[in-house]
Order: C-alpha cells, then structure tokens, then sequence
C-alpha cells in the first residue's frame, strides 16, 4: 500500500488531471484593432468578434468571454495593452485552455513579440493560440513552426510598407510639398494632405512675428499670449520653447526642411507648394 505523501501526489496528480481536462475546451476571444485599421479595412472590433463566435461554436469551445484593445497599435508590447493585461491574468488563473484571435498578427505584428507572447502562454499557463482565420494550430510543432514563419513574413510586409511610405514622404518633400505630420499654427490641411493658410492663426503667427520683431524675448510673447487667454494650437499655454519653434519654422516662410534619416540621412530643404504667412528671412 502506498504511503500517505505518495497518496496525496497521487489525488494531487488525478485533481490536476481533471482540472486540465475541464478547462480543455474552454476559450477566451482577444481583440485588438487600431483606428487606422478600423477606418481602411472595416474589421473592425464588432466583425472580429463574429468571427470569433462563429469559430468558438464550430469547434466545440465553451467561451468564457472575449476581450478587446480598441485603437491599438500591434507594435506595442501585448504586456503593455490594457486588454491583453486581462488575458494574462485570466490565463494565470487557468480560466481558460485556448485563446482565439482573429488573425495572428492581433497578438502582436513584431515578430519576436508574437512568437514570445505565444510560447509563453503555452509554457507558463498551458494556453494554446489558435485564429479563427487562419487554419493553424499552435499547440503542434509544425504549427508553431508555421506561426513563426508567417509571422517573419507578415513582419517583412510591413517593413516594406515602411519602407515605400518613407520613399513616398521623401520624394514629396524634395518637389516642396507637405511629408506629413500636424499642420503647425497657422495652416491647415487640404485634401490632398498640403498646407493651406487659416486666415484667423495665421494673424496670430504674424502679431508674433511683430512682436519679435519689436525686440519681445520668446518668455515675453509668451506670458502675454497666455495673460490674454489665447489658446495655442491645440488649446495648451504658451512657451518660450513654443515661440522659438514657430520663429524658427521655415514653413511659414514658405519652404519646407525635412532631415531622412531613412535610407542614408539627407537634409532636404526646397521653396514649398504653400503660401507664405511671414516674410522670408534676410
């Protein structure tokens, strides 16, 4: 007969047994999409979640709820989403055995923070990664191996689409026109994405000019714009760092200065496409 010790280990080991088993088929859906994302391909928050219903039905699971990170990056680290905080605490928990998504690249578009986060869950908690769109199985090797590997080329999609919209700034930049970025005080953006004077700022941007010109420092323009009540570009107070920057802003001289560090670094500096609110430097 088996000592007590040996007994306990061994009820230890058939509750354990059980548990696993009672928590096999139960899943838990994590969403996550970006507003940029949401605004050009429509899956949106509500689109995932169907899919991921519909899956967790077809296959049998029982889900114990899903979870979402709205106007997300998938470059940010999962540990670091608000959402992704509840799965890990759940999956601790042992809530749960299966974790859907709806594509891959929800858990996170930086390969080495995909294939981490994945094997993780799987050797930490026991939770296995499955999309409902893309018929891999992670809890097998060749499954995994397959993850990695669409991971790698979703990871080098991206740096090509890096890469083509850093090309498309640069180009823009060096014919005059606006490489992206907030329109600075003074102007607005057209549809084209090019700068169009706002009559109203850019009588701001010309009184401070005036006053610099009448030998104010940028701490003086600064504390009577704010003594006024006048809101800066996006409604903050004034300072002397914010003054120097708009002195020093060649765009409202009516060039652009862009400096790529992409692709080699390259100081690009050409009369722009928009109208000038200040007169060109002497």
């Amino acid at each position: 007969m088996a000592s007590r010790r040996v007994q306990r280990l061994q009820r230890h080991l058939r509750e354990n047994a059980q548990e696993r088993q009672e928590v096999a088929k139960k899943a838990l859906g994590y969403l996550r999409v970006s507003t940029e994302e949401q605004a050009a391909t429509g899956h949106g928050l509500e689109a995932q979640e169907r899919a991921v219903r519909a899956f967790a039905e077809s296959q049998g699971y029982e889900l114990v709820g899903v979870i979402t990170d709205a106007g997300v990056s998938g470059s940010t680290k999962p540990e670091e989403r608000p959402g992704f905080a509840q799965v890990l605490q759940l999956a601790q928990e042992r809530a749960f055995s299966v974790l859907l998504v709806w594509k891959f690249d929800r858990l996170a578009r930086h390969l080495t923070y995909a294939v981490t986060t994945a094997n993780a869950l799987r050797e930490q908690y026991g939770v296995v990664l499955r999309s409902v769109t893309e018929p891999i199985d992670t809890a097998t090797p060749i499954g995994e191996m397959v993850f990695a590997v669409l991971a790698g080329m979703a990871a080098q999609e991206r740096k090509s689409i890096t890469e083509r919209t850093l090309a498309g700034k640069r180009e823009k930049a060096a014919k005059g026109g606006f490489a992206g970025g907030p329109a600075p005080l003074g102007y607005q953006r057209d549809k084209e994405g090019g700068l169009v004077v706002n009559p109203e700022e850019a009588a701001l941007v010309r009184r401070i000019y005036a006053m610099h010109e009448q030998g104010l420092t940028n701490r003086q323009i600064a504390d009577t714009l704010n003594a006024e009540g006048i809101p800066g570009k996006r409604g903050g107070r004034w300072y002397p760092a914010t003054i120097r920057y708009m002195l020093d802003n060649p765009k409202y001289q009516g060039q652009v200065e862009y400096l790529f560090k992409w692709g080699g670094e390259a100081h690009i500096e050409q009369a722009g496409q928009h109208e000038a609110i200040l007169p060109k430097a002497g």
